[in-house]
């Protein structure tokens, strides 16, 4: 029924005549109905814009961890001219203020690990017009859009930051809504003289405010794997969590980075990214760069993944590179590491590189597996055991959520 609506809206009642004559009086039922439920209708709409860009996301299970979007309030709806006819021919205006607009919120939640469920573009809900008999507009109500826990609002035109938002269930005020137009028996009330009594001015509503906001994420997992091209990051992520990242047997497979998040009893999860490779020199720009240097930045922790049948770049050699691209990126990256995952085994003919990998690092605990057959992923999951925390799942399932007061 809300399709056959939200179709109907965008044309008059007389082309629904056009189908069949008998459409007449149920084209201007669905007209009528449309243009005093016009909000609900603009709240539908909103409501398929978040689900269908999030789902488009979400289909590439590929992670957004900075976006520009514009927001503005809801506008204010109109005021009421009526006039109400009294005993002994005389009148008032009776014609009240229209509601004011919906403001729009952003909400910190534990339960989204991006932005890819926000559009480009966020609309409030708008107030509802003013009506005879002193009838005050009903105001709308306030969209509430969540956001991941530790991100960074910021200022479009300046670039700078406005607040950063690192606990549970924090608010922001992103667009406030526009005021209600005045109907005519406000308008009359500063009035004098014989015209207050028959004043048939009315306002429009106010335009909501417009916010050019940046949204970035702090944190963006709790363990980032870095590793050169081809290292088998994808599949690791792909083994022991429920992401499903690109997999192929060429370089650069990986051009965006991936969330995949891996469970443990009593509700308790680690969030890990799949960065795409480094190479030498990608600190000076080579490769993809400094905006997966950044990706990797926002990382609690590290795990180096190493390809362990690589004939062209020695295992130890490898992590020399890593650590050089890290150091030169940002001084003190490498401390945050945990841990070597020595990837592919099941093409190692001996034990001898991974014996020689784990005297060459002592510091860091040598896991290794083979992504591609599932083998000893269990070690994995057993040394990301300590980066664990406690997930709370939010009830509400919703992108947006509508607050009426």
């Amino acid at each position: 029924m809300i399709f056959m609506i939200y179709f109907i809206s965008y044309y008059d009642h007389s082309n629904v005549e056009m189908f069949h004559p008998q459409f007449k009086m149920i084209g201007r039922c669905l007209k009528t109905y449309c243009v005093r439920n016009i909000d609900s209708i603009i709240l539908f709409k909103n409501r398929l814009r978040f689900k269908s860009s999030g789902s488009r996301e979400r289909a590439e299970s590929s992670l957004i961890d900075y976006l520009e979007v514009s927001i503005r309030g809801g506008k204010g709806g109109v005021g009421c001219a009526s006039i109400q006819k009294m005993v002994r021919n005389k009148s008032k205006p009776d014609g009240a203020d229209g509601g004011d607009g919906g403001s729009v919120l952003l909400k910190t939640s534990r339960s989204r690990l991006d932005f890819s469920h926000i559009p480009s573009e966020v609309i409030g809900i708008s107030g509802k017009a003013g009506g005879s008999k002193n009838k005050t507009g009903e105001r709308g109500g306030d969209l509430v859009v969540t956001i991941p826990v530790g991100s960074i609002i910021g200022c479009q035109q300046s670039q700078k930051p406005l607040v950063e938002v690192n606990t549970e269930d924090e608010l922001f005020l992103a667009a406030r809504g526009g005021r209600g137009g005045r109907g005519n028996r406000s308008i009359a009330g500063q009035m004098y003289g014989y015209d207050r009594y028959f004043c048939r001015e009315k306002e429009e509503g106010e335009e909501g405010q417009l916010s050019m906001l940046y949204l970035e994420m702090k944190t963006i997992a709790d363990i980032g794997l870095v590793g050169l091209p081809n290292a088998g990051k994808s599949s690791l992520l792909r083994a022991i969590s429920g992401a499903q990242p690109k997999i192929a047997s060429y370089p650069f497979t990986t051009l965006r980075p991936h969330i995949g998040v891996i469970h443990y009893d009593g509700y308790y999860r680690v969030r890990m990214a799949d960065i795409p490779g480094l190479i030498e020199g990608s600190s000076l720009g080579r490769g993809l760069g400094f905006s997966f240097l950044k990706h990797i930045e926002r990382c609690k922790s590290l795990l180096y993944v190493v390809d362990m049948s690589n004939t062209d770049c020695e295992p130890i050699q490898t992590i020399r590179i890593l650590e050089k691209e890290l150091e030169a990126y940002s001084m003190g990256m490498t401390e945050n590491i945990v841990g070597i995952v020595a990837n592919k085994i099941d093409l190692l003919h001996g034990p001898n590189s991974i014996v020689e990998l784990a005297r060459a690092f002592p510091q860091y605990p040598v896991m290794p597996i083979s992504a591609l057959e599932q083998r000893n992923i269990v070690a994995v999951r057993n040394v990301l055991e300590p980066y664990k925390y406690l997930f709370v799942h939010d009830q509400s399932e919703d992108d947006i959520i509508v607050q009426n007061s």
